[in-house]
């Protein structure tokens, strides 16, 4: 009964479809393909059918065969169930033919995989020993003081060409280590880019894929598709780096793509408009499911030494790797040939630019060579520069021509300068904000109470300074971490410090990018598996340069059981251990609260050294809160009411600290009486309405002692983060 509703279906669906549209069928008897056209100005041909009793016959017979097409088709479906086929094996080919037959349509094709450009096809089979000649040269114009480390670079790049490459191999694998700003990066550039101009490779494109960038699994179609587009473009040169720090699943593909020459994916994609799609039918004739590295080099940079390298691949890696390159940190006559450079590129931009002659000072040379991080290199020279030329064009804003009116650049105290006949500015663009320093200093000293987080605060910016000269004298830093918990009860100030301070990093310049960001367990707890750890790290990435700050923190917690919680925690944990040079994380909460938390992850006590507890307010301090708040109202607290409003906080305090609120204690105080004052100006209209008087506050006592409970002492929890 199904069987025939469903041919019944069929048969309506297609008949409505033969109205509707031109079909083409092919004539049972061998003929020409027999044409129906049921459109009102239809041209008529000799194949037509010229008459509707014609026509019903053809139709007749259409229908009989799609009826027959129909029972061999259930025919072969149900045999295809007994025998249990496959239909991801049918033939694309022939299904896509019987479509365009029956139908008169056709299949939409998938778009085809690039295929990686191949070196066979697109690079010469030898290359003459001079092109390589003409390389060295060209990047050491681009990169003074790393001349053996360059002749190692290109001797690399020129390895395959005297050795040969396997089939389906990369062409070659190489590390390339050095300090920051040794001109790692700019050298392999500058190399693919003289060789392009040799012909020696087809392109002088360098792909870099930052591994840092991909820290879980559910990031695995985001990096498959940068590495596929690396792979696939016609670019010879792919450099990895941060691998140190890579996501282990992402690097074991990277390290198979240089060891196997490509990686097997575990699952297959389709190509949608140059985007890896997976594959979620099977029914796709062209597929990706796996890359290969041939016709590559694989460049692995590091500021790291070759073990650090094995330890994140594998001694197999280290040992398909047949060149390592080394650059040296620079030495005087490398800074002053960068500087001399420098100097060159900063009078053309003024010259183009600014329409301004520049003259620079041999002092001005001298007091880069003394200031430049020494940590960053070339790289922290050139910003120096491009400080200048910043200063630079603010003076061309303001003075509209400089053609009788040269600019020389020299040194005044210290202090580089630029000046002109009309004017002069200051070159040096300082990070700090001496503004918002005092801003800061000003309310740390308006915050009642609290001497020792004031006194650490203030600690942190004469250690940022010292730590800076020793940058520039090209000393090694001893960073301390700056990772903090806060404890106490709540009103004691936590969150407005964790502000505070955050502005006064900021201020400093020990902030990269500057932003604060605040959370609690539901921003970083998701619902359902699988999606807590993308949502910790989408936040944690958004905090990186800045302050992380997470309030109530210990409510991330909640037993063995949460592993929700759990897993949010060695998210953070791993992330903290990443980017330990570029994130604060403050973590605040009740202090037995957080005890319990500091247990969660055997990690996170030895990421969290300074423990700041936030003693509860005396009496005293809660009366001077209640006098800047009512201040800040535009009330002022009469005389007579200030000694029995102290009395009143010692008494709560001394009964349930922790309940009475601290100094929202004290702001609800204040609050409450604003309002007993309103009641009493309604019967006294002539009276002061600034003055709050004692007969306007509340002094009835209605906290109740807590149920006494075993609580950490802060030495305990100093003695468990020193154990750890």
């Amino acid at each position: 009964m199904a069987d025939r509703d469903r041919r019944r279906d069929e048969k309506e669906r297609l008949w409505n479809e033969v109205l509707g549209k031109k079909r083409a069928y092919e004539n049972e008897n061998g003929g020409e393909d027999i044409v129906l056209t049921v459109e009102e100005h239809a041209k008529h041909s000799n194949e037509t059918i010229k008459s509707a009793k014609s026509a019903m016959e053809e139709l007749n017979k259409i229908l009989k065969k799609q009826q027959k097409d129909l029972e061999n088709l259930t025919i072969e479906m149900n045999q295809a169930k007994e025998n249990r086929i496959d239909p991801t094996l049918m033939d694309m080919d022939q299904l896509e033919k019987d479509l365009q037959m029956d139908f008169g349509m056709k299949q939409e094709k998938q778009e085809k995989p690039a295929a990686p450009v191949s070196a066979a096809q697109t690079q010469p089979k030898s290359a003459d020993p001079a092109d390589f000649d003409y390389a060295i040269l060209q990047v050491n114009q681009a990169v003074p003081g790393q001349y053996d480390a360059i002749r190692q670079l290109v001797t690399a790049f020129r390895r395959p060409y005297v050795m040969g490459v396997s089939e389906g191999k990369p062409k070659n694998v190489m590390i390339v280590n050095g300090p920051s700003g040794s001109g790692k990066h700019e050298a392999i550039a500058k190399t693919a880019r003289a060789l392009y101009e040799k012909q020696v490779v087809y392109s002088d494109q360098v792909y870099t894929i930052d591994m840092s960038r991909y820290t879980s699994g559910s990031q695995e179609q985001i990096f498959l598709q940068d590495l596929y587009e690396a792979i696939s473009g016609a670019g010879s040169v792919i450099c990895f780096e941060h691998f140190e720090s890579g996501f282990p699943a992402f690097l074991r593909m990277v390290n198979s793509l240089a060891v196997d020459g490509k990686v097997i994916l575990n699952k297959r994609y389709v190509l949608s408009k140059g985007v890896l799609v997976e594959n979620q039918t099977g029914l796709v004739k062209d597929s990706v499911d796996s890359l290969s590295a041939e016709g590559k080099y694989l460049v692995f940079v590091t500021t790291e030494k070759t073990s650090k390298v094995q330890d994140a691949f594998g001694a197999s890696f280290m040992y398909h790797v047949l060149d390592t390159v080394t650059f040296q940190k620079l030495d005087d006559e490398s800074v002053r040939q960068i500087i001399e450079k420098e100097c060159a590129d900063l009078k053309k931009k003024a010259a183009d630019n600014l329409k301004a002659e520049i003259t620079i000072s041999d002092e001005i040379k001298t007091w880069v060579a003394a200031h430049y991080d020494k940590t960053q290199g070339s790289y922290a020279i050139h910003q120096l520069f491009y400080d200048f030329y910043v200063s630079l064009s603010e003076m061309a804003l303001k003075e509209k021509d400089f053609k009788d009116d040269p600019i020389t650049l020299s040194v005044k105290d210290d202090v580089p300068y630029g000046a002109c006949a009309h004017m002069e500015v200051r070159l040096s663009r300082s990070k700090n904000s001496e503004e918002e320093i005092a801003a800061v200093n000003a309310e740390l000293d308006q915050i009642v109470g609290l001497d020792m987080v004031k006194s650490y605060i203030r600690s942190l910016q004469s250690h940022i300074a010292v730590q800076q000269k020793r940058r520039e004298q090209g000393m090694k830093t001893a960073e301390v971490s700056k990772h903090m918990i806060f404890t106490g009860n709540p009103g004691t100030g936590k969150t407005t410090i964790a502000r505070l301070i955050f502005r006064y990093m900021k201020a400093i310049g020990a902030l990269s990018q500057g932003q604060l960001v605040e959370v609690t367990r539901a921003d970083l707890v998701a619902q359902y598996v699988g999606q807590t750890a993308p949502l910790t790290m989408s936040v944690i990435k958004s905090a990186i340069g800045g302050v992380l700050f997470i309030d109530e923190a210990y409510s991330l917690y909640r037993g063995k059981d949460d592993s929700f919680g759990l897993e949010a925690i060695d998210t953070l944990v791993k992330a903290m251990e990443d980017n330990r040079e570029d994130l604060i994380v403050i973590l605040a909460g009740y202090k037995k609260e957080m005890a319990g938390f500091l247990e969660a992850n055997s990690g996170l006590k030895s990421r969290f050294p300074n423990l700041i507890n936030f003693d509860d307010y005396t009496g005293l301090e809660l009366r001077k809160i209640a006098e800047i708040q009512a201040k800040s109202k535009g009330y002022v607290i009469d005389e007579a009411a200030l000694e029995p409003l102290e009395k009143y906080f010692d008494e709560v305090q001394s009964i349930n600290s922790a309940e009475a609120g601290n100094g929202r204690l004290a702001r609800n105080v204040v609050e409450d009486a604003i309002l007993r004052q309103s009641e009493r100006l309604i019967k006294d209209p002539n009276a002061d309405m600034t003055i709050l008087f004692k007969e306007d506050f509340d002094f009835t006592v209605k906290i109740k002692a807590p149920e006494k409970k075993d609580s950490p002492s802060l030495e305990d929890m100093l003695k468990s983060l020193q154990n750890n």
